[in-house]
């Protein structure tokens, strides 16, 4: 009786350092957004887009400026949708760099719905706003030839606060207009300046008198996206 006493004794002792492991490593774990209870887990990104899907292309293929740990990322996020669905959820925050003189660096979980409906899915993309790229909405360097020379400065004030909580975010072209976005997104720049919004339109002509968001004016200029 002895022996079988220390026996259990001692399976008791893994059991409960095996319990603190999984403690301390829940501790230390990211967790994401609470789900509804009667959600299962496996369905935790259904939810993701409802848009319907009629083709999918790598974004990499257009974007060859990316960094090796961008294209790493846009290939992951390709790779793990499931039968064209939507991707799941990457710990990266929905952000905006508005470079000097240059394009909007877009990184987060991106749906880009093109003008004939197509919609691709990324982790970053890199937009065009000098208005003379010929791969819109996509940047490739016209910029440079066009002399875009402004320098990304942002003049409109926060609507909600900033999070590092991963969220997706819906962009859509829109023909001979600017690219409308909903979804939290956050814009920044090289001089400190931020806005948080959750839904607004990005200027892609490069006449807005508010870049980075548009005011109209590729009506008034007759921009053409295509």
């Amino acid at each position: 009786m002895l022996q079988y006493s220390q026996e259990k004794d001692f399976l008791e002792d893994i059991v409960m350092d095996d319990t603190t492991k999984q403690a301390a490593s829940a501790a230390v774990r990211i967790d994401p957004d609470p789900k509804p209870n009667s959600q299962k887990s496996g369905d935790a990104f259904v939810a993701y887009m409802n848009d319907p899907v009629e083709k999918v292309e790598s974004p990499t293929s257009k974007q060859p400026g990316l960094t090796t740990t961008a294209k790493a990322l846009d290939r992951w996020f390709t790779e793990r949708q499931k039968n064209q669905g939507a991707p799941r959820l990457l710990e990266v925050p929905n952000e905006v760099l508005v470079t000097n003189a240059g394009p909007l660096q877009l990184t987060g979980n991106i749906t880009l719905v093109h003008e004939d409906g197509t919609v691709q899915y990324s982790n970053h993309v890199t937009l065009c706003r000098c208005g003379a790229s010929g791969t819109k909405p996509t940047c490739n360097g016209q910029h440079l030839e066009r002399e875009f020379l402004n320098p990304g400065k942002i003049s409109e004030a926060s609507e909600i606060a900033a999070s590092q909580r991963p969220s997706k975010i819906t962009l859509s072209c829109i023909k001979d207009g600017p690219i409308t976005f909903r979804g939290r997104l956050r814009l920044h720049n090289q001089f400190n300046q931020e806005c948080v919004k959750m839904r607004g339109s990005l200027c892609r002509c490069g006449q807005s008198a508010s870049k980075p968001f548009c005011d109209g004016s590729h009506s008034r200029t007759g921009f053409k996206t295509g």
